[in-house]
């Protein structure tokens, strides 16, 4: 009897349900869960940490670019024999030396033009005369750095118009800027309101 008294004493302890203390450790975390920009990329595999909320990335967390070529033309004529620029061209001028300060790695050239009145040497001065006109004022009164600036006389070398009439010298007697630049867009992530990139040109 006392044998089987033990017995049961000895099932009831091994049936008895231990309980394991898990509350003194803890597992590290391995990886960098943690997403700040919110672009869906943890920074453990997140290679482009600066990326801006909407912007369109990879597995890696890098944004992709669409390049855009702008263009800004600059026209301004000028009366005969005279490289003083009209103040009726200044707001055009104004908008070249606008473009130049947010494309600053972009140059421009300047070109002077002139009719075929008169000599070819008197032309080639005064050609020059109207670009440096122009250079100048976008140095003094817009703050361009004249390193971005070329300024080149043509004469009557390089015509707009041929012919011997008043309409026609006054289109030649003119200054020519073209300046281009690239711009690099990222690429958005398309949501109900996104629209369409303009197109490249």
């Amino acid at each position: 009897m006392e044998k089987l008294f033990f017995l049961l004493i000895f099932l009831v302890v091994g049936c008895t349900p231990q309980v394991v203390d898990m509350t003194n450790g803890s597992t590290p975390q391995k990886f960098d869960l943690a997403d700040p920009e919110g672009d869906g990329v943890i920074n453990a595999r997140d290679d482009c940490l600066q990326t801006e909320t909407g912007w369109q990335v990879d597995n890696s967390g890098c944004h992709s670019e669409t390049i855009y070529t702008v263009r800004h033309e600059l026209v301004v004529n000028f009366e005969t024999n005279s490289s003083i620029v009209s103040h009726n061209y200044f707001p055009d001028i104004e908008g070249l030396a606008n473009f130049m300060k947010k494309y600053n790695e972009a140059d421009v050239t300047i070109e002077g033009h002139t009719s075929i009145r008169g000599s070819k040497s008197y032309n080639d001065r005064l050609s020059q005369q109207r670009a440096e006109a122009i250079k100048e004022i976008l140095v003094t009164q817009y703050a361009i750095d004249e390193s971005r600036i070329s300024a080149i006389g043509y004469g009557f070398s390089s015509l707009l118009l041929e012919g011997d009439d008043e309409y026609i010298h006054a289109r030649n007697r003119r200054i020519v800027a073209e300046i281009t630049s690239e711009e690099h867009i990222p690429n958005q992530k398309w949501t109900i309101y996104s629209v369409e990139q303009p197109s490249q040109e």
